[in-house]
């Protein structure tokens, strides 16, 4: 942020002041990530970047129900929900979110809007990576400070998109809200088994490694998780407790059962199967914990045989759009909870799949491929 004040000092003593006022003025008025109003002399887009594009519709869109999840949710549709469960839903899941940063988006959320439902993913990463957000940028956008939504745009992307009136993507975004957030359109040609997978994942060296040489599945269930219990109450059940009104659907997502095979998956160090663990503890803790509140129900569905299929899979983590909708369908007809009284027979359940998960077609892929 200092750097980018640096910027902003350094561009008001250059420029004449006349430029500055034009420039200025060119900028709120295109205004593309809708900092201070929708838009002007042109239809409605929005910005892929949901992180910054979230404050805007926020203030400014018309929903009373949200998704705020990762990756796992992004495909989500609004219309769906909306012909589903009812309500006027809108998407505004942050990939790679921690529950830290998704806390400043819900804050501000409940400080603007009268909301009925929300939908959360309770993700792997999440659960394990216990940052805070460290984005400047992305908390000043959350304080109203009107110098520095403007500071945000003081990029020579962003300042030519505005002196040519640029209708490019990158200067105005998509028209099409629903799919905003949505990777699959972009991907699907990767679903269909491993063989489609991105040469990405098999040309990593690591990636082989973690299959060539996985260990047998064996969790281990003597860990500490009081640190895990802390962030989530601060980030996630305080909104819970407080927003009573609410209610809040929270997703476990299925990720593949190669995700948990394997020793390792980029930052989540898998092994001894440390990962699971993790996960079986923090899931058991929240389904606990969550049993006081009436408003929040928590859904999972990797008792089901979905996981073991790979073809539903763009890589060990990502599922089909198919997922997606049976989450929404969970929700709608009151299927696939989790509570007190079956969480240990669906997450032993879930070991059982991960322990039985051939992993021979991947081991063969690999030793039959000149990467």
């Amino acid at each position: 942020m200092f750097a980018s004040n640096k910027k902003f000092i350094l561009f008001s003593l250059l420029c004449p002041l006349p430029l500055v006022i034009i420039l200025f003025t060119l900028l709120y008025i295109r205004d593309p990530f809708w900092f201070f109003h929708p838009p002007y002399f042109r239809k409605e887009t929005y910005m892929k970047d949901m992180r910054m594009q979230a404050r805007g519709l926020i203030l400014y869109k018309d929903f009373d129900s949200a998704i705020i999840g990762t990756s796992m949710l992004e495909n989500t549709s609004a219309k769906e929900a909306n012909k589903k469960l009812g309500g006027n839903w809108i998407n505004l899941s942050l990939g790679g979110s921690t529950f830290a940063l998704r806390a400043v988006i819900l804050d501000y959320l409940f400080k603007h809007k009268d909301i009925k439902n929300i939908i959360y993913s309770l993700d792997i990463r999440a659960l394990n990576e216990l940052e805070t957000p460290k984005d400047k940028n992305f908390i000043s956008l959350y304080n109203d400070k009107t110098i520095d939504l403007f500071k945000l745009y003081l990029s020579s992307r962003f300042i030519n998109c505005a002196i040519f009136f640029s209708k490019k993507e990158k200067c105005i975004g998509k028209d099409n809200l629903d799919t905003l957030t949505n990777w699959f359109l972009e991907n699907k040609n990767h679903f269909g088994g491993i063989e489609y997978w991105s040469k990405e994942w098999w040309h990593d060296k690591n990636f082989q490694n973690e299959i060539l040489q996985a260990q047998n599945f064996q969790p281990n269930f003597d860990i500490d998780i009081s640190h895990f219990k802390n962030y989530t109450k601060k980030y996630l059940l305080s909104f819970i407790k407080k927003y009573q009104k609410t209610q809040f659907y929270l997703i476990i997502p299925s990720y593949s059962r190669l995700n948990y095979r394997k020793l390792s998956y980029g930052e989540y160090y898998n092994k001894d199967s440390v990962l699971f663990s993790n996960y079986y503890a923090i899931l058991s803790w929240i389904i606990q914990e969550t049993q006081k509140y009436p408003n929040v129900k928590i859904y999972g569905f990797d008792d089901l045989d979905y996981a073991d299929n790979i073809k539903n899979y763009k890589d060990p983590a990502h599922y089909n759009t198919d997922m997606n909708s049976m989450q929404l369908n969970a929700i709608r007809d009151n299927t696939h909870i989790l509570n007190t009284q079956n969480i240990v027979k669906y997450l032993n359940t879930m070991e059982r799949k991960i322990k039985e998960f051939d992993l021979t077609p991947f081991v063969e892929y690999i030793k039959n491929q000149n990467f």
